[in-house]
């Protein structure tokens, strides 16, 4: 119904991006301590629930595409909000600067 909430758009969420969070939850299980793995895990989801009810808290960063930072960790989430989805890009460490660039 009409005006019982934020409009949700439904999140897709790219196989390469499923592949750099394994990749960034398995560093943090080895380098430093599996909870970190699964804290980050789920920061990284409720980031995605709250984008799906506010897709426009990201800033700007390029190509069409918006970055959020993910929780207390050192990772951005870029993603790009489409006419009837919010596609999830990626996530990137900070500490690579600013060099994310969009998977074909």
């Amino acid at each position: 119904m009409a005006g019982d909430g934020p409009e949700r758009k439904p999140v897709v969420i790219t196989e390469r991006c499923f592949e750099m969070l394994d990749e960034a939850a398995n560093y943090l299980k080895d380098c430093y301590a599996p909870h970190q793995a699964e804290i980050m895990k789920n920061q990284f989801f409720a980031a995605i629930k709250l984008l799906e009810i506010t897709p426009w808290i990201g800033t700007k960063y390029k190509n069409g595409m918006r970055k959020i930072k993910l929780g207390k960790f050192r990772y951005n989430i870029y993603y790009k909000i489409k006419d009837e989805y919010i596609s999830i890009r990626g996530i990137w460490h900070t500490s690579r600067g600013t060099d994310f660039e969009e998977p074909e």
